[in-house]
């Protein structure tokens, strides 16, 4: 929602009032997408070659490309996205093979929505 205020000689595009009030839409950087992107297809890659230690892996690795195409998309859903990449941390708790990998794709989200 872009809306013109025009106060006397103030003029503002965005306008945020109360306790913790953000105006105007984020803007992530192209830099942070990227590497979320990266991290979240390295994902999909390990997923694929640990599928025996993995239980379920067609629902996890359907996680994983639904937050793929999340974070390809103009405005990012940080509650979605955020949720996935929750349950696919949750769901290979377990299997070292791809914790790393994990824990990537959690730090490069994380950065994402700093």
């Amino acid at each position: 929602m872009n809306q013109k205020y025009d106060v006397g000689k103030i003029k503002a595009k965005n306008v945020a009032i109360g306790n913790r009030a953000k105006a105007g839409d984020r803007i992530h950087s192209d830099a942070d997408r990227e590497e979320a992107l990266y991290q979240i297809r390295q994902l999909i890659e390990l997923l694929t070659a640990h599928a025996d230690e993995i239980n379920s892996p067609p629902e996890i690795r359907a996680y994983a490309k639904s937050v793929e195409t999340a974070l390809q998309k103009r405005k990012l859903n940080r509650t979605r996205i955020e949720n996935l990449v929750h349950k696919i941390a949750s769901a290979l708790a377990g299997v070292t093979a791809v914790a790393n990998a994990v824990d990537a794709v959690q730090t490069a989200v994380s950065h994402l929505f700093k």
